[in-house]
């Protein structure tokens, strides 16, 4: 064959070939961007379903970008005022097996922010139940989330992380930290536990470093554990707090105790402390509340209540006057009951009140706290001999008391001596 026909014909082969690459390339690219536009929307829906069914009803997604791994979304709002928002939310999956049935490998949250009232935690805490039962079986991680609550002492923010680990038959390791650092309350805490595959989530938790400034309370350096189990009926979460030191309303306590269990519908509270600088005095409050009832019972017991009233007189700025027939009084225990029934929406909370000292009844009344302002009504029958004492005590004036009867009406504060800029209000 001539030179010149074997090289034409070696070069038109070559023109064909090269015509049916570009072309495939070309309907490959083609193809790849048709199902890169069909994915898109697809991986947004996946994502908008997922966060809904951990509870929020308002999803919207700022950008979605796309590997071959899987997906990044970026600058997720939760709730149409955009209070709620994820910064980023990785996801890592086959491509077929997430168009297909949704099925991922692994999920990291970051920088999440939530706003909540404390008013809704414990209803929060029933809704993550039937949302745990939906957990998938893959990894799940969240990062640098900060909720913040709206209480009756003010805005506290918390921090939390937290991982939850497959470790077969459906069940999750749960690993976290838990943490606040403000003046009204700071913590570290860290949990374990489990997800089991019926939904049950029970995690333990211990607490390091606890501070806590939240009205007339007042605690440093405590310590202590926590527990919760909650599944598909509710939740159940118990703590005990542990502290050498502490104050209410200026007055220095030790070797405090407070336990609590908290249910749906019920919560029970008791705290046991000494008085600092005091021995054989024992405080207790004993409090429980549930969707039909509220109780409140505190007693403060000892062997020398003379010396209890001189304790307190020393520890105040402006010594008062405390006469023979206060300082004379041994054994005693003085009772301050919540009554419930007494109390109307949004009113004053009120307590019978009572002093039982070396076996005599030396006071009995009845008063109303108003928590806002901690000022206090009442009235209180006492004996012709404690009256003048308790007058010059408390600096009652002399038309509150007729005989052995005494009318309160003024700042709980101004009647115990305490400093009003170290004792602030307690909410309702």
């Amino acid at each position: 064959m001539a030179l010149p026909k074997l090289a034409s014909g070696l070069f038109a082969g070559r023109s064909k070939r090269w015509l049916v690459m570009a072309v495939s390339v070309l309907i490959l690219v083609m193809a790849a961007l048709f199902i890169a536009g069909q994915l898109r929307p697809v991986a947004e829906s996946r994502i908008v379903t997922a966060l809904k069914a951990a509870g929020f009803s308002q999803i919207a997604i700022g950008t979605i970008s796309l590997h071959p791994n899987g997906l990044r979304a970026s600058n997720i709002t939760l709730d149409r005022y955009g209070f709620d928002t994820i910064k980023t939310l990785d996801v890592e999956f086959s491509w077929p097996s997430f168009i297909s049935n949704g099925t991922i490998s692994r999920m990291e949250i970051k920088d999440v922010a939530l706003n909540r009232s404390s008013e809704d935690v414990p209803m929060a805490g029933q809704n993550l139940a039937a949302r745990l039962l939906k957990l998938p079986d893959h990894r799940i991680s969240v990062s640098n989330a900060i909720i913040d609550l709206d209480t009756g002492f003010g805005g506290i923010r918390v921090l939390l992380d937290a991982t939850a680990e497959p470790s077969g038959n459906g069940e999750h390791r749960i690993q976290s930290n838990i943490r606040a650092d403000q003046y009204q309350l700071g913590f570290n805490s860290t949990w374990q536990g489990t997800l089991q595959k019926d939904g049950t989530l029970d995690l333990a938790g211990t607490l390091l470093d606890g501070r806590l400034n939240l009205g007339p309370l007042r605690m440093s350096r405590f310590n202590g554990w926590l527990g919760i189990t909650i599944d598909s009926s509710g939740y159940n979460l118990q703590s005990q707090l542990q502290a050498g030191s502490a104050s209410f309303m200026g007055i220095p306590l030790q070797n405090v105790s407070v336990v609590n269990d908290m249910k749906p519908k019920q919560n029970d509270i008791i705290v046991r402390s000494g008085i600092s600088g005091i021995p054989d005095i024992l405080f207790t409050a004993d409090a429980r509340r549930t969707d039909k009832e509220q109780n409140f019972q505190a007693i403060l017991k000892g062997n020398n209540f003379g010396a209890l009233m001189d304790h307190i007189g020393e520890l105040k700025k402006n010594r008062q006057t405390i006469g023979d027939p206060l300082l004379q009084l041994r054994t005693f225990e003085m009772t301050l009951e919540l009554q419930p029934e007494k109390r109307f929406v949004g009113g004053p909370m009120p307590f019978g009140i009572a002093l039982i000292a070396d076996g005599q009844s030396i006071l009995d009344g009845n008063i109303l706290l108003y928590p806002d302002t901690l000022d206090i009504r009442g009235s209180l029958e006492t004996t012709a001999a404690i009256a003048p004492a308790l007058q010059d005590y408390f600096k009652i004036p002399s038309k509150n008391i007729v005989q052995n009867f005494i009318r309160l009406d003024g700042d709980a504060r101004e009647f115990l001596g305490l400093d009003k800029n170290k004792t602030s209000p307690a909410p309702h």
